[in-house]
């Protein structure tokens, strides 16, 4: 693939547009350094350093995503006063500065329980942020990027930060492997920090369309939030989406700590052979999806997609520090290729799905019931780790003569709850434009047939 082409968005065909929407991007290639930070192998690094076990830094994770127990409020706020990129300018600054105290606390604050305490409040203060900025990105591309490419320029611009992923996270594991003190986690937080804060500059130029909606006013708050839970289609929906963030995130925030902790992987190898291995394979694949959206549907490719991730978790349990190579690399593969997949249908779904009037109000709602059940999974995540796992594991070493850690019990029990909730859920979404799943998986074989000698 050549490097100019992840920069094409010539399918674009408004100049004006195409202008606004390559904004969009090269800000998520300054944001995905800001998420990956403070979402993935390093924080999870930074709080092993400051003697955080499992549970608490399953708290301390939890508090960034309550952000979406106060996206209704900001829904209202939204809508009341209709100043969309305001808000957005405001919730990035508030959700991304705080960081910067967050690293820059350890240095001087020694006492563990009340360092603890003071970065689970500044990680509240983040969320309020996410609330803002969230609603308002939503309802924000809900009006700017045309339903006809929404796969296509969401793939592109998945593929683009993947690709920014790629580097930045070896860069990023080679320093930390190098200084992994809390002067090197505050370097890299802050730098973080800094790109994060031009990700949210980069919308300065972006077309904000009028809002679409009612007046909000006029609109009964109660009662419209009613609608949004048993909207026919959107309910729907919005039941998976509990459910399978659920599923996902009792074991999703841990599998850094496994790889650190059990799997004595260093940074560097994180982002090698995690990042990298999924990264690549995203960046091959995610222009296919966009296309298979716009071809098929969202709700196809989120079955298939949501199969295939509900088997990893159990890879994961084969894996010990002297064998785990093969395995992860395994792991990745199908993760670049399969969760791109889901990221891309449930986002189009969750804009598809709800009504123009009042859509940042719909979103909210559904943020507002992920954040909470996010929140929940990541510290009963935790606590199962930490309280009900060693029984249980030692019990069945003990019986079956096997090798079984703490973090394997969530894995296992992740898998079972991801297969179980998309076969019960998924079929009963319902997207128009979107084909029946076998047309999909037939058009893949014939693909595969003809590619094969």
């Amino acid at each position: 693939m050549r490097v100019r082409n992840l920069f094409d968005i010539s399918f674009v065909e408004d100049k004006e547009l195409r202008k606004s929407l390559s904004l969009v991007i090269l800000g998520v290639c300054f944001g995905i350094i800001f998420f990956n930070v403070t979402q993935g192998a390093p924080i999870a690094g930074f709080a092993k350093e400051l003697g955080f076990g499992d549970l608490l830094y399953g708290v301390m994770l939890a508090m960034p995503v309550l952000g979406g127990a106060i996206q209704l409020f900001a829904s209202y706020v939204l809508e009341k006063t209709r100043k969309r990129k305001l808000l957005f300018f405001l919730g990035g600054f508030i959700q991304r500065l705080p960081w910067l105290l967050v690293v820059i606390l350890p240095f001087f604050v020694h006492d563990k329980n009340v360092l603890f305490s003071s970065i689970v409040f500044l990680l509240s203060i983040t969320a309020i942020g996410s609330a803002f900025i969230n609603v308002s990105f939503m309802s924000w591309m809900g009006d700017l990027v045309p339903i006809e490419i929404r796969g296509r320029f969401f793939s592109h611009r998945s593929m683009l930060a993947t690709f920014v992923s790629l580097i930045s996270g070896l860069l990023i594991g080679a320093f930390l492997d190098r200084f992994s003190d809390l002067y090197g986690f505050a370097v890299v937080f802050i730098f973080a920090v800094i790109l994060g804060i031009f990700d949210i500059l980069c919308f300065i130029w972006v077309y904000d369309p009028p809002m679409r909606g009612n007046d909000f006013s006029n609109v009964n708050f109660a009662k419209l939030f009613k609608e949004s839970i048993t909207h026919p289609k959107f309910s729907h929906f919005l039941l998976f989406a509990v459910l399978w963030n659920f599923a996902l995130n009792i074991s999703a925030p841990y599998f850094n700590l496994y790889m650190i902790k059990y799997l004595k992987m260093s940074y560097f190898d994180i982002a090698l052979y995690v990042q990298i291995i999924s990264n690549v394979t995203t960046i091959l694949s995610v222009r296919i999806l966009g296309r298979l959206i716009d071809r098929f549907g969202n709700k196809p490719v989120l079955q298939i997609s949501t199969f295939i991730v509900s088997f990893l978790p159990y890879i994961w349990c084969f894996t010990t520090p002297n064998n785990w190579l093969l395995f992860v690399i395994l792991v990745q593969i199908f993760a670049g290729v399969f969760w791109p997949g889901i990221d891309l249908s449930f986002n189009n779904l969750a804009l598809g799905l709800s009504p123009n009037e009042n859509r940042s109000f719909y979103i909210a709602v559904l943020n507002l019931f992920v954040g909470i059940i996010n929140a929940i999974s990541f510290i009963l995540g935790g606590y199962i780790i930490e309280y009900v796992a060693p029984s249980i594991v030692n019990f069945i070493n003990s019986l079956l003569h096997i090798h079984l850690v703490e973090y394997h019990l969530i894995f296992i029990l992740s898998g079972m709850l991801r297969f179980t909730f998309l076969r019960i859920f998924i079929p009963k979404i319902s997207e128009e434009r979107s084909k029946p799943v076998e047309e999909l998986t037939n058009h893949i074989v014939r693909r595969i047939r003809k590619r094969t000698p």
